[in-house]
């Protein structure tokens, strides 16, 4: 495989940047979903390449299939490097570092704030009307 070095370099992120990747790479959503999204990805695109009908290579050139599977090989070394490597203490200065702002803007992503501004509270029962079991 290539070196992506060139394209993903990661030096030149700054202490805290490299903390939140760390950080979002060691949650369980990456490790539950994304991780094997990825490899699904791959997977498909493998298959992809197998078929050798004319009708699909005009849609999907092999090149672009190829090209397709190299990416993401290399974006799933780049994060088990990343992990490999995770320090803990920039990975928990990067999120005491975050601004309210960033805070705000991630709460409201996870659906945790309303439009209001106000955090969401889950809706309690609502009346019961016995008209509507029948």
């Amino acid at each position: 495989m290539s070196d992506f070095k060139e394209l993903i370099d990661v030096s030149g992120l700054e202490d805290h940047q490299l903390g939140q990747i760390e950080f979002v790479l060691n949650s369980p959503a990456y490790a539950d979903h994304f991780e094997p999204y990825l490899q699904r990805v791959r997977d498909s695109l493998n298959r992809m390449l197998l078929d050798p009908s004319q009708s699909r290579k005009d849609r999907d050139p092999d090149d672009f299939l190829r090209g397709g599977i190299v990416m993401v090989d290399g974006l799933l070394t780049l994060f088990k490097k990343l992990i490999e490597e995770t320090r803990i203490e920039r990975m928990a200065r990067s999120q005491v570092e975050r601004t309210p702002d960033q805070v705000y803007q991630q709460m409201r992503e996870e659906g945790r704030v309303g439009h209001s501004g106000t955090t969401e509270q889950p809706a309690g029962p609502g009346t019961y009307d016995p008209a509507e079991d029948f």
